[in-house]
């Protein structure tokens, strides 16, 4: 997830258990709110109180042409923005699994899991869009490594917490589960132990690596298909049995790092 973390993001959606209905819309000072507000768009869709994390349609595989699709554009991008594209595909594994249609309990959008906040800062106008989100993903990540001197467990840190948390922590790793978690996972599909070992002494918390890495390395998001539609209103809407009478686009809701 890029962007800070949880940055005004009011959740009334838990990772365990999930509203049936759930409404994605802009609050009075623009940001993201996910709520279980019912939907008269939504009326033909049954709602049955809470779903479980096992809830909604299994994903249905990745195709060989869409994720190599996804790859090419990755490729340029990283080229025009100066980025390592293994890093860069170690970071888009972990955040979408090459699925361009993810939301995160987060309000996290796309590929590369921006923020909303985030993809305005970067130019993005509709990070639902995958080139739209590779180019506002790269360039969140060209300015990490701008800013932290090309130090990669800081850069994926800032990217998963938002660099103000980074820096708030002295440049260190901030002491967050999901986040230690994040870069550990993506350092370790990347390869480097040598940056692993490095990341470790980065950590604000050096406890934080067996407390939230090793102690948890089997946790990962949990993603499963949902609907999205424009309700009567005008408000993007999202459930989890397929709606009857709107256009709907599926989409994969994920419970992020916990």
């Amino acid at each position: 997830m890029s962007g800070a973390r949880g940055a005004g993001i009011l959740l009334l959606a838990f990772p365990l258990v999930l509203a049936a209905q759930i409404h994605v819309e802009r609050d009075s000072s623009g940001q993201i709110v996910i709520s279980n507000k019912g939907s008269k768009a939504a009326s033909g869709s049954s709602s049955s109180g809470h779903i479980s994390v096992n809830a909604g349609k299994p994903l249905p595989p990745v195709s060989l042409q869409d994720v190599e699709s996804i790859r090419g554009k990755l490729k340029l991008a990283c080229a025009a923005n100066g980025l390592d594209y293994s890093l860069v595909s170690a970071l888009v594994r972990a955040e979408s699994d090459f699925r361009p249609n993810v939301l995160s309990n987060k309000g996290a959008i796309g590929l590369m899991q921006l923020m909303p906040e985030t993809a305005r800062r970067f130019g993005v106008s509709n990070p639902w869009d995958v080139d739209q989100n590779i180019q506002g993903g790269t360039a969140y990540l060209k300015f990490l490594k701008d800013t932290f001197n090309n130090d990669i467990p800081l850069m994926l840190a800032g990217y998963n917490a938002g660099e103000n948390a980074v820096m708030k922590y002295s440049n260190k790793i901030p002491p967050y589960g999901e986040t230690v978690r994040y870069v550990f996972t993506i350092l370790n599909d990347y390869g480097s132990s040598y940056l692993v070992e490095r990341a470790k002494k980065q950590l604000a918390t050096p406890s934080d690596y067996d407390e939230y890495y090793v102690a948890r390395k089997s946790y990962h998001p949990t993603m499963r298909v949902f609907y999205m539609f424009f309700d009567s209103h005008g408000i993007r809407t999202i459930c989890d049995t397929q709606p009857v009478g709107v256009t709907y686009t599926q989409i994969v809701y994920k419970d992020d790092w916990y």
